[in-house]
């Protein structure tokens, strides 16, 4: 088998002849590494180390012809050496909205940003955010499908083009910030509920435009949602309603998958997220999560693809004795007759070691086959 035929094989619940193997490469460790950033250095990253090319920076998107007077546009407004703070401006009729960002203010690692002035700062700005983007709905649009296609077309047979979307409660949540929409969500529940509504129709146009590209996969990351600890109400309430949507539109199409990417304290929100009918589910990861592998895959294991629990922080601290050990666990507890990929807990950090990744490959080369 080839890695997309053996990935896509395992996605289906079914038995590839080895368990495929795929690291969470992103921008942070190819720029460590090749200083770039972007799929094309994470593929040829996966390529150096066999790997497969699975969860990158890459996406579809959606543009939509507005009226002059709305508007969402990003501009630099300080730049110093690797350092860069942009502006966020959404102009509409109903208000203005200003928020920034920081990247490159850590030299050693300046892939990585933080919103420092939230979009929306008070509770009364989401009838503002609302309406813009209900305006954005009833306009024309049309489909950026570029980057996806040249990646189907370069990774063929040897990597998955997969695309990735945030969940709404992520969206919301990068706008607000976390802690605000916490509070918001019983301080003003109705208005997180109207505002959830709108952008989970803006989400449908950006599964439909994964529909119309060559990807076979969508990764939802809904880890937002599962990292922020809530209850089963509140998450059944704020959470469920747009990932069913999600898999409802991708669900029994030819050669189209969905997953959802969590982290953290998961177990409470499992029956859920399996019973959607989503294809897999990532990443079980072994530092904050509270279950095991092995657990998952005998309770959920016929029902749905698991992918991950590899401990990440080995690949930076361990040798490569570890890293076989952490591999051979992995395989253990997961691959029993098939429906699982060995995916890292969480992304590969920007100091991990080549050796120890490779190392990895290897050891399922060795110990994972069927």
């Amino acid at each position: 088998m080839k890695n997309k035929e053996r990935f896509l094989t395992a996605v289906q619940g079914k038995t590839p002849d080895v368990v495929p193997v795929s690291p969470l490469i992103h921008d942070r460790f190819a720029y460590r590494t090749l200083g770039k950033t972007g799929w094309k250095p994470v593929f040829e990253l996966h390529q150096s180390i066999g790997s497969i090319h699975f969860r990158g920076p890459l996406g579809v998107d959606v543009i939509a012809e507005l009226p002059e007077e709305w508007s969402l546009q990003e501009k630099v407004i300080e730049r110093k050496g690797p350092k860069e703070v942009s502006e966020h401006v959404m102009q509409t009729p109903e208000g203005l909205l200003r928020g920034k960002w920081v990247r490159g203010f850590n030299p050693s690692d300046p892939t990585i940003g933080v919103c420092i002035e939230p979009l929306i700062k008070q509770a009364g700005d989401w009838h503002v955010y609302d309406a813009y983007w209900r305006e954005w709905l009833s306009c024309e649009k049309r489909y950026n499908l570029k980057d996806v296609t040249e990646a189907s077309h370069t990774m063929g047979g040897d990597g998955v083009p997969s695309v990735g979307l945030g969940c709404v409660f992520a969206h919301l949540g990068g706008v607000r910030t976390m802690q605000r929409l916490l509070i918001d969500l019983y301080r003003c529940p109705d208005v997180i509920r109207d505002v959830s509504r709108t952008f989970t129709s803006v989400i449908e146009e950006y599964v439909r435009a994964f529909l119309e590209s060559p990807s076979e996969v969508l990764f939802y990351d809904i880890c937002w949602a599962t990292g922020a600890d809530l209850s089963r109400q509140l998450f059944k309430e704020f959470v469920e309603p747009d990932l069913r949507r999600a898999v409802e539109m991708i669900k029994g199409r030819a050669n189209k998958y969905v997953g959802f990417y969590t982290l953290g304290r998961i177990r409470r929100h499992l029956p859920l997220l399996v019973n959607t009918g989503v294809d897999f589910i990532e990443t079980f990861e072994p530092n904050q999560g509270d279950i095991s592998l092995r657990e998952a895959k005998e309770t959920y294991g016929d029902k749905v693809c698991l992918m991950g629990n590899f401990n990440s922080l080995i690949l930076s601290f361990g040798n490569v004795e570890s890293v076989a050990r952490e591999t051979q666990r992995c395989l253990s507890e997961g691959m029993g007759s098939g429906g699982y990929v060995l995916v890292t807990g969480d992304e590969v950090p920007a100091d991990a070691k080549i050796e120890n990744l490779k190392m990895m490959v290897r050891t399922v080369g060795k110990y994972g086959k069927y």
